[in-house]
């Protein structure tokens, strides 16, 4: 439809000034910034958005047929895959969840295994692309945005029993762990005995693997989970509650908070990274 059009276009607007602007809070580039969230929400851009961010199926649009993630040979190996893994469940194999991908892969050729990475690849970039525009509505809208944007945002983390906010624990852990784990395996790699004995910063060079490991995303998710449980408490006792049941708690959101805004220069990003912090 016209609305979804005007949508997905205003996502692009957004995304790239979120980008532009990460390091440099400039007052005009906020306005800017602000009026494409307005725009992009008074559009229907959040019928467009959401369904993507919850990882709805029928969502995602598909890779274009001539790249690897999107031809037919991506979707014949992603069968034959899915039917090894059902053949292991049948059999009562037991394996570890690394192990077992591993050792089903080893079933398909080298043209299948990259089709199958390259659409790995196209979904992950979907989902995090996803999760950066949610966070740029999340910065740039307040009270006194134009049609009620930031409320009508909010609303949509409470509605339908705020299964929104149960997305945003699953994202946020498992980022979380994606970014630990990166941040462990370089320690323990050949790269950081090297770096360390050329005298380079070993713990600068483990956070910027941390954050491309997951770490920016996760900053985003907790900023984004934040917006949520600030501003409702009925998401916020969710959250709370939801995190429990996962043996997790509310420090984990404090905790991205924290680090992403350690990172930032003073301004209306940081101001607002600690005002979520303070109130959460």
């Amino acid at each position: 439809s016209g609305n979804s059009s005007n949508g997905v276009g205003n996502a692009v607007v957004i995304k790239k000034e979120e980008v532009e602007e990460e390091n440099a809070d400039n007052n005009d580039a906020t306005m800017v910034s602000m009026r494409a969230c307005e725009q992009f929400v008074d559009a229907g851009g959040l019928k467009v958005l959401f369904p993507l961010f919850m990882g709805r199926g029928s969502a995602v649009p598909n890779p274009a047929k001539c790249s690897d993630g999107g031809s037919a040979l991506a979707a014949k190996a992603g069968e034959r895959l899915r039917k090894l893994r059902e053949n292991d469940n049948t059999n009562g194999d037991d394996h570890d969840d690394d192990n077992e991908k591993k050792k089903n892969k080893k079933g398909l050729s080298k043209r299948e295994r990259r089709a199958l990475q390259a659409r790995k690849e196209w979904l992950h970039n979907v989902e995090t692309n996803s999760i950066q525009i949610m966070y740029a509505l999340t910065r740039h809208l307040d009270d006194s945005s134009a049609y009620d944007a930031k409320a009508r945002l909010l609303v949509k983390f409470v509605e339908s029993d705020c299964e929104k906010c149960d997305r945003l624990i699953e994202l946020c852990l498992k980022y979380s762990e994606k970014m630990r784990l990166k941040e462990y395996r370089y320690y323990r790699s050949d790269e950081a005995e090297e770096a360390e004995n050329a005298g380079i910063d070993v713990d600068l060079a483990a956070l910027h693997a941390k954050l491309k490991g997951g770490g920016d995303v996760f900053h985003r998710v907790g900023a984004i989970t934040a917006f949520a449980a600030v501003g409702s408490r009925r998401c916020h006792e969710h959250i709370i509650e939801q995190l429990t049941v996962r043996n997790s708690g509310i420090s984990v959101i404090k905790e991205s908070i924290a680090e992403f805004a350690g990172m930032l220069e003073e301004g209306n990003q940081k101001s607002q990274l600690e005002y979520y912090l303070n109130t959460i």
